[in-house]
């Protein structure tokens, strides 16, 4: 079973390489840092706007700047995410940097991400290229991508998404808290999923954030996602476990309840 440790922002690199380790021992191989030459370019560049490269992520490129292994790289096909291509976007970048965006990926379809940068932040939010939230932290983003490689070293998989229920608001109160489908903001679907897991005891990751709920163990893993409406990715090995779950992504209730028999 991996697991993924929490700690303190010096040990960063330590736990995520341990955590990633337990079950790829290879991957670790396949990283390559940053030279401090890079790195001092992309302070340099940073310090025009007043900012200094965030802790969390010099930690980053300090271990695996060039080369990650695959895991921020997988986020798409032909994402980057390098310092080289990082220091190459940036001086095209002025006005991002001005309102304090950082953008360390590139994509050609524009579904790059950022940091927010902040002088008193080291382990900043990570957004979208308007600055909308995508996860509470590069930390924690780091985390959450290594768990989507655990996720794929699984025997079966399977992805549900649903949008929001329209007629939610017309519904008495108790009967929308078993509806899987209620709640009009982010804050809402996730306190919806929180007090389902709750009441029947599954306990989230602590690299989950606002508008994840990321929960795993030694037979299985999974991930809801809230950002529009609600996404569920589930993973097991078991095939009776499977067979049994698949059918109930679509209803929470019955999700959590037969998770919290196992």
């Amino acid at each position: 079973m991996a697991e993924f440790q929490e700690g303190t922002l010096d040990t960063l690199m330590e736990r995520l390489c341990s955590s990633i380790s337990g079950f790829d021992p290879e991957w670790v191989k396949r990283c390559v840092p940053a030279t401090e030459e890079q790195i001092q370019q992309l302070q340099d560049i940073l310090a025009e706007y007043h900012y200094t490269i965030p802790a969390a992520y010099l930690c980053y490129l300090r271990r695996m700047g060039q080369d990650d292994g695959g895991l921020l790289e997988d986020e798409w096909v032909g994402y980057e995410v390098d310092i080289g291509t990082v220091l190459e976007l940036l001086p095209g970048k002025c006005e991002d940097l001005e309102k304090g965006l950082f953008q360390f990926s590139d994509y050609w379809a524009d579904a790059c991400f950022y940091m927010k940068l902040s002088n008193t932040e080291d382990n900043p939010m990570v957004t979208d290229w308007e600055g909308v939230y995508v996860t509470e932290s590069f930390e924690k983003y780091l985390f959450r991508k290594a768990f989507h490689m655990y996720q794929r070293g699984f025997t079966y998989t399977d992805f549900r998404s649903e949008s929001v229920c329209d007629h939610h608001e017309r519904k008495k109160k108790e009967n929308c808290r078993t509806c899987p489908y209620c709640g009009e903001t982010v804050e809402e679907r996730m306190d919806f999923i929180n007090q389902m897991a709750e009441a029947y005891g599954i306990k989230k990751a602590w690299f989950s954030d606002q508008a994840h709920f990321i929960c795993y163990s030694a037979g299985y893993a999974f991930e809801i996602r809230v950002c529009t409406g609600y996404s569920i990715e589930f993973c097991c090995n078991d095939d009776k476990l499977w067979k049994q779950v698949k059918y109930s992504l679509s209803s929470f209730p019955e999700f959590f309840m037969y998770l919290s028999e196992l």
